[in-house]
């Protein structure tokens, strides 16, 4: 990797001039702040580019070359970018010497108001970059999620099917410098190993048998973007080999061919598999595990985080809504109380797939909102199976209570079991 490109992956903005103010070096960051593009600022008089000169009256060359006489310079500037709006930057200033001579000086920076307006409206939010929920591990996430999408390096995100992972890669990329760029997902665990490599690197016509015309891979398809690949804990050690080279030399080479294409390319990786146990077990490499998982992201299982099921519910109401022209806009609070006391193995997948079932029920019953009846059965198994007493636990309880106004005959139907059983296990507890 180059130096440059190393530069680029920095998470904050760096720019640098000499002593004429001419800017030598603008990286990503410092464009996207900025908004403008480093062709057009390469190589001009700082004060050109920027109406005012960038730092303005903190400006150490304002009136010519004024040898800096501090090791760094800290301080806040407010800032109008290429459209106008304004940004609160905080700078760091250092001058660089050669030979003993001022050479030139480097700014850093950082947009400030970006992230505390983030802060203040992060303990607001229901939505993030279209995943859905504000329970306190969804805000961690959302500020992971931020923190890392500065940089290009690459990411595992974990967890249980359907809990939006790749929503999380979605998100990771249009906070990205990559925004503009391509996202290219792959299902790693719904390609056969006879198609995968093909399917990630291309290959070149008579390669094999059918093979009538050259074709890109997945790879080069996201060349100046992100590349998300699903299941990763599914590919074969073949292709574990495979993938940690590209990684390793930022090169592809596509079937039938010996020659390199460089690719530029983000990696996101996701898995519901621990891949630390795979590696364990000799079933995932080692070496590849720690050049994917450089920044891991693990999201929580819909059981643990079910706070968010009616902003979940009210949202997905939202969405059908809409799409079909439909007046299904509220549940009732009977329905509600069975969703919430549901495991939700299937997580946030599952329940859409509850609610989407729900709500065809609702329309065929000739209502305009979802009732429990409108549940499917595994919804409503409490009240044909009896549950294993020693399968209750004390948050259930309490959690039925609760939904039942502190009415135990009630919370007992809710949790399938007797009245009796409800006062013994209250006992127990």
């Amino acid at each position: 990797m180059s130096f440059e490109i190393f530069l680029d992956l920095l998470p904050f903005a760096l720019m640098a001039h000499d002593t004429k103010r001419r800017i030598l070096f603008f990286n990503k960051e410092a464009e996207r702040i900025t908004g403008y593009r480093k062709e057009e600022v390469i190589g001009r008089d700082c004060h050109e580019v920027f109406p005012g000169g960038f730092c303005g009256e903190k400006c150490a060359f304002k009136e010519g070359v004024i040898i800096p006489k501090f090791r760094i310079a800290h301080y806040p500037i407010e800032f109008l970018d290429k459209e106008g709006k304004r940004h609160m930057l905080d700078v760091r200033v250092k001058p660089i010497f050669k030979n003993g001579d001022l050479f030139a000086v480097i700014a850093t920076f950082e947009d400030v108001k970006a992230e505390i307006e983030f802060e203040k409206k992060i303990d607001k939010i229901e939505e993030f970059c279209g995943i859905v929920g504000k329970n306190e591990k969804m805000l961690r996430i959302y500020q992971q999620i931020r923190a890392v999408s500065k940089f290009s390096f690459p990411v595992l995100i974990s967890g249980e099917s359907g809990t939006g992972k790749e929503l999380v890669a979605e998100a990771i990329h249009k906070l990205s410098p990559r925004r503009d760029g391509p996202f290219v997902a792959v299902n790693c665990a719904a390609i056969p190993d006879t198609l995968i490599e093909s399917e990630l690197f291309g290959y070149e016509k008579g390669a094999f048998t059918g093979a009538i015309k050259e074709k890109k891979g997945r790879f080069e398809l996201a060349h100046g973007g992100t590349i998300f690949l699903d299941e990763i804990g599914d590919i074969s050690p073949l292709m574990q080999a495979k993938l940690l080279r590209v990684i390793e030399t930022g090169k592809i080479e596509r079937l039938g061919s010996t020659r390199s294409i460089r690719v530029d390319v983000r990696i996101i990786a996701a898995t519901n598999k621990d891949l630390e146990e795979e590696v364990r077990k000799g079933h995932f490499r080692e070496d590849l595990f720690y050049r994917i998982s450089v920044i891991p992201i693990k999201l929580p299982p819909l059981r643990e985080r079910k706070s968010d099921i009616p902003i979940l519910v009210n949202h997905f109401l939202k969405e059908i809504s809409k799409s079909f022209s439909l007046e299904i806009l509220h549940i009732s609070k009977s329905a509600m109380n069975a969703l919430m006391l549901y495991s939700w193995p299937g997580n946030v997948r599952e329940l859409q797939n509850v609610i989407q079932y729900a709500v065809v029920q609702a329309q065929a019953n000739g209502r305009s909102f979802i009732d429990i009846s409108d549940l499917p059965e595994k919804i409503l198994g409490y009240r044909k199976l009896k549950v294993k007493q020693e399968r209750i636990t004390y948050d259930m309880i309490e959690e039925a209570l609760k939904k039942t106004g502190g009415n135990k005959a009630k919370a007992a139907r809710l949790l399938g079991i007797s009245r009796a059983t409800l006062y013994r296990l209250l006992k127990k507890f």
